[in-house]
């Protein structure tokens, strides 16, 4: 009895969880929701922490650098040592000064903090004529790191001021005066990076017209100086691939421009870099495309590409990421479609009867891409 008394027990449970399953299947239209708990939100105090142990660190760093001799086991007069701590004191003592800040209980966070107080002491090292090519490095992978993980944005005081000032920094910055070919590469490589992740920081908007044109400027010279035999096959990659990051940084920001008035006035200083630059920047792609031929490297040192075909990829590839990344929002800006009405059609057109299958390739896909985007621009 109890046996059987169980088993209807089992029964009715089992119907029951039948039905009910049947009631939920019928109610929910998808699979069950789950929900994972979440872990407490992180003190915001803790991560102003780390960027104070962050920016420690590489004040450190740079200090041992720049105090390093080439030959540490080797005897140095006190009148010589003397003489070279006194070369570098003024950035010592700008890192020190710094490095006393960074503990210090603030109001406020980092990112509510004027950038300039912690990125000048770096950027100085960037600058100076007399800094080791090391140390120059090594202040250039700072801000490297300041940018990438944003300790300061757009709204943060002096941001404006702040990301001006790296540039300033970043595209005066003397290679040639390093006498190691290595050590010159190694400095290129950093101001390549610097410049990359200058254009995708947050307060990137804040930049000016002319000083975008002059972070393209300063990549294409890095690109030139690679392509013309004095760069290692690393560095001419890297080139052109932060050539085309910035390309795309600046472009992606075009639809998202209010359309440009009769005068073309669509950039106010106060509000960033605009179509301006852009319609710049495409300029200097279609002159690059239509001077190809003098782009080529020569026996005299002249030029800066191996090929004639290898100028042409090169200014198609980034007139087509233009296109892509600009689309329909091109229409809107008069100048930049004037640019590709007339200077961009006429080359494509020429080159299209005389290049090779890979040039030809290019210029079909730049050709559908106007399509798609423009075609009621395009003329018949």
């Amino acid at each position: 009895a109890r046996y059987h008394l169980l088993t209807d027990q089992i029964n009715v449970y089992s119907m029951a969880r039948t039905a009910a399953a049947a009631v939920s299947d019928d109610d929910d239209d998808g699979p069950p929701a789950y929900t994972v708990p979440r872990g407490p939100r992180r003190d915001p105090r803790l991560k102003d922490l780390g960027i104070s142990c962050m920016l420690n660190t590489e004040v450190a760093a740079l200090l041992a650098v720049i105090r390093r001799r080439p030959d540490p086991y080797s005897y140095l007069p006190p009148a010589v040592a003397a003489a070279e701590e006194a070369t570098f004191a003024g950035l010592i003592q700008s890192l020190k000064s710094l490095r006393g800040l960074l503990f210090q209980p603030r109001h406020g966070a980092w990112r509510c903090s004027d950038p300039a107080m912690y990125l000048k002491p770096f950027l100085d090292v960037v600058q100076s004529e007399e800094s080791p090519p090391a140390a120059t490095g090594v202040a250039l992978s700072s801000v490297l790191k300041i940018l990438r993980i944003d300790v300061f944005d757009e709204c943060s005081p002096g941001a404006r001021d702040a990301i001006q000032a790296v540039l300033t920094a970043v595209s005066s910055c003397r290679v040639e005066r390093i006498a190691d070919p290595g050590a010159e590469e190694a400095v290129l490589l950093r101001v390549l990076q610097v410049l990359a992740a200058l254009l995708r920081a947050r307060a990137a908007p804040l930049l000016s017209d002319h000083a975008v044109c002059n972070a393209v400027n300063t990549c294409f010279q890095v690109v030139q100086h690679a392509a013309s035999g004095r760069g290692s096959e690393l560095l001419q990659r890297t080139a052109r691939h932060c050539m085309h990051e910035i390309l795309q940084a600046v472009f992606a920001r075009l639809p998202d421009i209010p359309a440009a008035d009769a005068a073309d006035a669509d950039d106010l200083s106060v509000a960033g870099f605009g179509a301006r630059c852009m319609a710049d920047i495409f300029n200097f792609l279609c002159t690059l495309l239509l001077n190809a031929p003098d782009m080529v490297a020569t026996g005299d040192g002249h030029g800066a590409f191996i090929t004639e075909e290898d100028v042409q990829l090169f200014s198609l590839v980034l007139i087509n990421s233009a296109i892509e990344l600009g689309g329909e929002a091109i229409g809107k800006h008069p100048k930049l479609l004037r640019l590709i009405q007339d200077d961009l059609f006429y080359h494509l057109i020429h080159y299209a009867t005389e290049t090779s299958p890979l040039v030809l390739s290019m210029i079909c896909s730049t050709a559908l891409n106007l399509y798609h985007f423009l075609r009621r621009f395009v003329r018949n």
